[in-house]
């Protein structure tokens, strides 16, 4: 096959459609065309319909991450997992993450930095939630605790910790009333516990909240 005419799409003008001996032999992206240097005139052999098919894979996989990415900042695990939902090959998979990594697009590390900071700044939360919620996402275990380990260091978890456990038992208090200490104790263990707070920090807040509640 010969290629006798280029012609931008009408409903995308960034991809190019290939004609040969005036039919229609498939659409590529700009990106691709540049690649292979296509010009009318040009033969069109199987091997080369192959591989430009094969680059047509990877543009797709590009574009479908990086759409991905642009609703929010994405783990590589995520990215991984919606290619291959979207049927893409492992290897244009493997090519995607590392072009992407390349680029500074996907880094886990980044993510799971920001991904605490945003979290603290909306609700106190434990490291232990935080582990949680970003191994869900696919960081890798030792990352998740460099991250955690960073960006605590300028957190007083005691003073957060306390402050939850005080708004909750007042937001409660009403209801009730005729609560013993150990009840109290059992039910601001189990909230503090649920937003990821390890045993020696609530030891330490229901020492605070129990004897404010004691004064009161």
């Amino acid at each position: 096959m010969r290629i006798t005419s280029i012609e931008p799409q009408k409903k995308n003008p960034t991809r190019r459609n290939i004609y040969a001996h005036g039919e229609f032999i498939l659409g590529i992206s700009a990106e691709t065309l540049l690649r292979f240097g296509l010009r009318v005139g040009d033969e069109l052999p199987p091997a080369l319909m192959t591989a430009i098919e094969k680059a047509e894979e990877l543009v797709g996989a590009k574009g479908a991450a990086l759409r991905f990415l642009a609703v929010r900042p994405r783990t590589e695990r995520e990215i991984r997992d919606k290619l291959r939902e979207k049927e893409f090959g492992d290897e244009e998979i493997s090519h995607t993450i590392q072009a992407l990594t390349k680029a500074g697009l996907l880094d886990d590390a980044a993510f799971a930095r920001m991904y605490i900071r945003d979290a603290l700044a909306v609700r106190p939360a434990g490291k232990m939630l935080l582990k949680r919620k970003l191994l869900l996402l696919g960081v890798d275990k030792r990352v998740a605790d460099d991250a955690i380990e960073e960006t605590f260091m300028g957190v007083d978890v005691h003073a957060t910790a306390l402050a939850l456990a005080r708004e909750f038992t007042k937001k409660t208090r009403n209801l009730k009333k005729n609560e013993t200490p150990l009840k109290l104790r059992s039910r601001v263990s189990a909230f503090l516990a649920r937003k990821g707070y390890g045993w020696d920090v609530i030891e330490e807040v229901l020492k605070d909240v129990l004897t404010h509640g004691e004064e009161e």
